[in-house]
């Protein structure tokens, strides 16, 4: 399954990103996908002054079973990352840090013309 991550609010989504890994996950009891990227985003810009960022945390902001099917696009999400580089495998929801809203969607048209429903 291809997915994308993108977003019209936020200048660094504003270019889709191609998901090229996904894994779900559970992390203080919401469904989070954890995704890593194709462009990572300027690490720089989120305190984070040696690493590019191209791991990202994803929970639902409207739906929060989309994920189990992933049948339905566009998903709407916060997108998280990781608090410090010491957080590997985050365990909490206060780990990480919300930086965007965006969509994940099933394809590069739609993610390209931020497609919502």
């Amino acid at each position: 399954m291809e997915l994308y991550i993108s977003s019209y609010e936020y200048e660094d989504f504003a270019i889709p990103r191609h998901v090229l890994h996904y894994q779900k996950t559970k992390i203080d009891n919401r469904n989070c996908l954890v995704v890593k990227v194709d462009k990572p985003i300027v690490g720089q810009n989120y305190g984070s002054l040696i690493y590019n960022i191209d791991t990202f945390y994803l929970i639902n902001r409207v739906n929060e079973y989309a994920f189990d099917t992933l049948e339905t696009f566009p998903i709407d999400v916060y997108v998280l990352i990781a608090k410090t580089a010491k957080v590997i495998n985050p365990t909490s929801l206060s780990e990480l840090q919300n930086i965007a809203w965006a969509c994940l969607y099933d394809n590069e048209t739609d993610a390209y013309k931020h497609r919502i429903v």
